[in-house]
């Protein structure tokens, strides 16, 4: 249908007949029940009004919404248009100007239109559309369901295009082997019983499911007992005839590899026995429903298929996995895991489609009990993996297997035939490798022993390793200095700035990576090999982050004139032991660059410099004395010394606090002396805003909404911190 001709098909204006039928439409009070609700409402007999024609062989069919036409309208707001002998439909949005391919219970309609609803319709055109469409159904009804029957055909078209291709690749499956249940019944099912019959003494023989016939019973059997078959030496459950009554075993997967002309096929199962009465037992019903196929081409990839209701037109094979719904929910979950596999197929395979995989020796490994599928995905993603374990590398083995994506970094030479080609290493490391059991870690490190050219001792390799550092992650400094020398130096830099050897591993990439940016030459041994290399860090970043906080500060500086010049007057407080300083910031820069490094609230807050400001309160820097430019804790104090609160970062306390609090205390006492009669009046006005602040705090319950004292009043957290100076 060419829309260009569509709409030349003469307008169809809503009758006289029409307005006086939808003006006398008078609406009438109904109830509903929804959900044991009664709902009052009011109700029109008409919900939609239509008239048709055929003209040069298409059906038109206008629709015009009542409550236009008891305005006075006649345009109808859809023109749908209906080709029988194409098998086609459109409809014209008049309101919109815009074509639609939507079904009429689709349409747009304010009131809601949906599938049935009461429609204005002449005898005569009602008439008609059975008429053209061949259709029992007339009027709306009729209109629909050939939209409906055209929709259902297209979806077939579909349907049957993508499975017709999923159904030719099924075609090329083998058939099951012939002994494929009674394997499933005596090896695929692991769960098996003897039963037998209860006697005074303790039964004699019994029927062993694994064994198929009477055997002795050789211990006294209990109802629900775990036990071993005489005969096959079988786990079993002992199960008194006349107590067992109906049950299932619990489902068990079973794997099946066969052959196909274009690669090989993996069949998984879910398989179950269910004894029904006494006279069964030796013939249980046996439940074998196969799941899950997944074909494996030439190079080991895979293309899976599942049984499932696909478009809820049949169970069938898919090749799309199945969608979440409350028919396969439980089945999602039981696809994959470790299960009993059919070993009678294997011998063939190795020597076609799986001659290079291992997968025999793998099975074997695990005694035929796995899933086929995670070991046929990895050494499809890792090759060398079948290698490896016929190298007896078990350790190597178990990690690049768990994480084969991950270990693809290990590969130098991923084509390489040879095992020590493809891993980047000689003979005498890959023995190495071997006698230690070593895993990826020691692969990694012997390497870089190899590109190095020079060996790494296993004493060395062992620290690194224990201290969570790879070969990769000290790149940074290789060709600079040795392995020992990297060694030293961590233990030397750690000690002094009492991290951990990994952080300072970090700090160490930090403080170079930020040299670099600063134009230093970092090929200088001098500036590589820093004697203090916290402290260098730390002054580095401190420059960084003060360039970016000095345009703050400008700005801050005009609103808070004085801070400056506070600042440099809060000399006479700073004081320092042999662990801890008290230090004074510089400016309002300073105070800035803390803020930022220790991530609390004071760069977010104006009123600490506020309170600066008028000489309420100041802002102090507590460092440890071996590593004085790293910011530790900010403290605000009184003019006196109280303490109204010291937090590190993220707004906590370290574990070492009640150090701190010592310290503080030896600290005011020291101040103490050094205070003027301005402090001291002052210290006056401080006190005293700030217990009107607790009170106001108090009275409005201002709780933390963040961090970890989320949830706790403000007020409290502030009087535990506060420490005032003790009076002279």
């Amino acid at each position: 249908m060419k829309k260009s001709e569509l709409l030349k098909i003469s307008p169809l204006l809503a009758t006289d007949e029409m307005i006086r039928a939808a003006a006398e439409d008078i609406p009438k009070a109904t109830i509903e029940y929804f959900w044991g609700r009664e709902i009052k409402k009011e109700k029109r007999k008409y919900k939609l009004f239509m008239r048709c024609t055929v003209q040069n062989g298409i059906l038109k069919a206008a629709l015009y919404d009542p409550d236009v036409l008891r305005l006075g309208g006649r345009s109808a707001s859809f023109e749908v248009f209906v080709d029988r002998d194409a098998r086609s439909f459109i409809t014209y949005d008049r309101v919109r100007d815009k074509w639609l391919t939507a079904k009429l219970d689709r349409l747009e309609w304010p009131q809601g239109v949906f599938y049935h609803p009461a429609v204005w319709l002449s005898d005569a055109d009602a008439d008609m559309i059975p008429k053209y469409l061949g259709s029992q159904y007339a009027g709306y009804n009729g209109i629909l369901s050939f939209q409906r029957e055209i929709r259902e055909e297209t979806l077939v078209r579909k349907y049957k295009a993508k499975t017709a291709l999923w159904d030719k690749d099924m075609a090329l499956t083998p058939n099951l082997p012939r002994d494929w249940l009674r394997w499933v019944d005596r090896v695929g099912i692991r769960e098996h019983f003897i039963f037998y019959d209860y006697q005074k003494r303790g039964a004699k023989t019994g029927y062993c499911t694994c064994c198929g016939k009477e055997v002795p019973i050789k211990e006294r059997p209990y109802h629900n007992k775990k036990g071993r078959c005489a005969c096959c030496r079988h786990e079993i459950t002992y199960k008194a005839n006349g107590r067992a009554g109906s049950f299932c075993t619990g489902y068990a997967h079973v794997y099946l590899l066969q052959r196909r002309p274009d690669g090989c096929i993996l069949r998984e199962f879910w398989a179950s026995r269910r004894y029904i009465s006494k006279e069964d037992r030796k013939t249980p019903n046996l439940f074998c429903h196969e799941i899950r196929r997944i074909i494996y081409d030439s190079q080991l990839k895979p293309r899976i298929y599942y049984w499932w209701n696909y478009k809820q037109r049949g169970y069938r094979w898919s090749g799309e996995e199945p969608g979440y719904y409350w028919g396969f929910a439980y089945g999602i979950y039981l696809m994959g895991g470790a299960g009993r596999v059919y070993g009678k197929t294997i011998p063939g395979l190795m020597k076609s489609a799986l001659r290079t995989t291992g997968v025999d020796v793998w099975l074997r490994r695990n005694n035929m009990d796995a899933d086929p599928h995670e070991y046929l995905t990895a050494i499809g993603i890792f090759p060398p993996l079948e290698r490896i374990m016929k190298a007896n590398l078990p350790r190597l083995f178990d990690e690049c297997f768990a994480a084969p994506q991950a270990a693809q970094r290990l590969l130098k030479c991923p084509q390489a035939s040879q095992l020590t080609k493809a891993l980047g290493i000689d003979t005498r490391q890959l023995g190495r490798l071997r006698s230690l059991n070593g895993g990826c870690n020691l692969l990694d490190w012997l390497q870089k022993e190899k590109e190095l050219g020079r060996p790494i001792s296993q004493e060395l390799i062992d620290w690194f390793t224990k201290q969570g550092i790879l070969a990769k992650d000290i790149d940074f400094i290789w060709g600079k200095m040795t392995p020992v020398q990297i060694y030293n130096y961590l233990n030397r830099q750690a000690e002094e700035s009492r991290e951990t050897i990994r952080q300072t591993l970090i700090i160490w990439q930090d403080y170079l990576s930020m040299a670099e940016q600063q134009g230093i030459d970092t090929r200088d041994e001098i500036a590589f090999r820093t004697r203090r290399l916290r402290q260098r860090h730390d002054e580095l970043m401190a420059a960084h982050m003060r360039g970016d906080c000095e345009k703050e500060a400008e700005r801050l500086s005009r609103k808070f004139p004085h801070v400056n010049g506070i600042c440099q007057s809060l000399k006479k407080y700073e004081y320092e032991d042999g662990e801890y300083a008290v230090v004074a910031p510089a400016d309002i820069a300073d105070i800035l660059v803390d803020s930022s490094v220790l991530h609390h609230c004071v760069r977010r807050n104006d009123r600490y410099l506020e309170r600066m400001e008028q000489h309420e309160s100041y802002l102090l820097f507590l460092r440890k004395t071996h590593c004085i430019g790293q910011p530790y804790y900010t403290m605000e104090i009184e003019p006196d010394g109280t303490v109204r609160q010291a937090r590190t970062i993220f707004s906590r306390h370290e574990s070492d606090f009640e150090d701190v609090k010592q310290f503080l205390k030896q600290w005011q006492t020291v101040i103490e002396g050094r205070l003027s009669k301005n402090d001291r009046n002052q210290t006056v006005k401080s006190k005293a805003l700030r217990l009107e602040e607790f009170e106001q705090l108090r009275k409005n319950d201002v709780r933390i909404n963040t961090g970890d004292l989320a949830g706790r009043r403000l007020v409290d957290v502030l009087t535990a911190d506060l420490m005032e100076q003790p009076a002279a």
